[in-house]
């Protein structure tokens, strides 16, 4: 492909400014590179040509150039995804959501806020916040993912157990397909029974069927105030039980969140937290809940008493202000950066029957100190949704090459014990370029036929992030 005729091409469709070519002095060549991958070390970055819409009609533009040509294309937000979807190593143009980052319109009636794809996800919460709402998809990288990356992957976050997933505040779509045409899924209403609701489709699609350009987002009620407790746990088996003497109290769970030690001693490490307490435990669990009264004060006290009666804890405390509250979630919510900055690790981000949670990790336990001698196990995640996020640290001795093949092998037997206890081989973080061989153990190949029929019919010529998912 003749780059330098692409990226002219391109700058005549949408403004020379608006196109960069790998090392042609205008960007930093780690900056550029760091635009076509992820926060994965799998596949490192190949590409030459990055663009930087600031409109829908400039991605429409962009994609009718692609389409013509037979060139592929990768959508690039926040780059905080852990499956490869991000990453373009074969040559595709790079289209960045970065600079559509505005609000385009707010109704307070209905309550929605309408904004460009390229928004951070903290600034969505702001200009919400502003305006007297609250949008609760809530998660660790929010400080640097995107609106429009969160719903292509239908995030989840830390509040799933309270407010389910990005899909369900998502009322209206703009996207382009794979030919360049423009969707524009109505986000002004509630009701519109009008046959197939299509944007459904692309929440979840990774980008493979079409580029998201805005999103109608809805808003709802700020929490009257919020209370954290985290507690030292013993045994895995305690943890479920507390999950449920939570329902014991009327008072709304917000959050559930658990970590092993191994965890909390990365994020003291990298953070410089303290201990939470004096004596260490195997696990611990961070719940989150929204109060508003003495009463429900009282409640949060009974909850931790009844627990501690019950021998499930070791330890507990109650935050007695936000700064304690926010000083509890950095022992969870650091997980992920203190791993990722400071180690190579294979990621899996799965997803059980919470009755069916136990007996997975028995022999989950039994198949992974058998497979991964030597190697630390880093377990996290939201288990009051039945999210692990099982995470395999590479021992120092080992290159990264021999260590992604190990964990490789493993990897089958490990989705065969998913599928065998009902779960899923991917809860939040997608499909992507990781898990793509390993689709079938969680959806039938008659759905997976189904899926490339759709993929075909919004991408005919298969340009759009190609190579992930399908």
């Amino acid at each position: 492909m003749d780059f330098t005729k692409t990226k002219t091409d391109l700058g005549q469709l949408i403004g020379d400014k608006k196109v960069i070519q790998k090392n042609d002095g205008t960007m930093d060549e780690a900056l550029f590179n760091s635009y076509g991958t992820d926060r994965t070390k799998v596949y490192p970055p190949n590409y030459q040509v990055l663009v930087f819409p600031e409109s829908t009609e400039d991605v429409a533009a962009i994609i009718t150039y692609a389409y013509k040509n037979e060139i592929a294309v990768v959508p690039s937000g926040g780059r905080t995804g852990y499956a490869g979807g991000a990453v373009a190593k074969n040559g595709e143009i790079v289209v960045s959501l970065s600079k559509m980052n505005q609000v385009v319109d707010f109704d307070p009636f209905l309550g929605t806020l309408h904004v460009q794809a390229g928004m951070i996800t903290k600034n969505l919460h702001k200009e919400a916040e502003e305006r007297g709402f609250y949008f609760p998809v809530d998660f660790a990288a929010t400080g640097s993912s995107q609106i429009g990356g969160n719903i292509a992957t239908n995030a989840g976050g830390v509040r799933v157990v309270h407010y389910g997933l990005i899909r369900d505040w998502v009322l209206g779509l703009t996207v382009v397909n794979g030919k360049g045409e423009v969707y524009r899924f109505n986000g002004e209403i509630l009701k519109n029974n009008t046959g197939y609701d299509l944007k459904h489709l692309f929440i979840g699609s990774e980008g493979t069927l079409g580029i998201i350009t805005e999103a109608v987002v809805k808003l709802t009620k700020p929490p009257k105030d919020i209370r954290v407790i985290f507690l030292a746990v013993p045994e895995y088996k305690n943890i479920l039980e507390i999950f449920r003497e939570t329902h014991n109290f009327d008072l709304p769970l917000l959050a559930f969140e658990f970590l092993t030690d191994y965890c909390l001693d990365k994020v003291k490490e990298h953070l410089g937290v303290p201990d939470p307490f004096q004596e260490p435990s195997k696990y611990y669990v961070l719940m989150e809940f929204e109060v508003s009264g003495e009463t429900d004060e009282e409640k949060l006290y009974s909850i931790l008493e009844s627990i501690t009666e019950k021998e499930l804890i070791t330890d507990g405390t109650i935050a007695q202000n936000s700064r304690q509250n926010e000083t509890f979630w950095k022992y969870r919510e650091g997980i992920s950066e203190s791993l990722s900055l400071a180690y190579t690790v294979h990621k899996n981000d799965i997803s059980l029957p919470l009755r069916n949670m136990e007996a997975f990790l028995d022999e989950m336990t039994t198949l992974l100190t058998s497979k991964y001698q030597g190697f630390h196990i880093a377990l996290f995640g939201h288990i009051g949704d039945g999210n692990l996020h099982l995470n395999i640290v590479k021992p120092k001795d080992l290159s990264d090459v021999e260590f992604f093949t190990q964990c490789k092998k493993v990897d089958p037997e490990m989705f065969t014990l998913i599928q065998k206890f009902k779960g899923s081989i991917s809860a939040e973080h997608g499909i992507g370029l990781l898990k793509k061989d390993y689709l079938n153990f969680s959806r039938s190949e008659s759905e997976i036929d189904t899926m490339r029929a759709i993929k075909l019919a919004f991408d005919p010529r298969g340009i759009l992030n190609p190579g992930k998912v399908l």
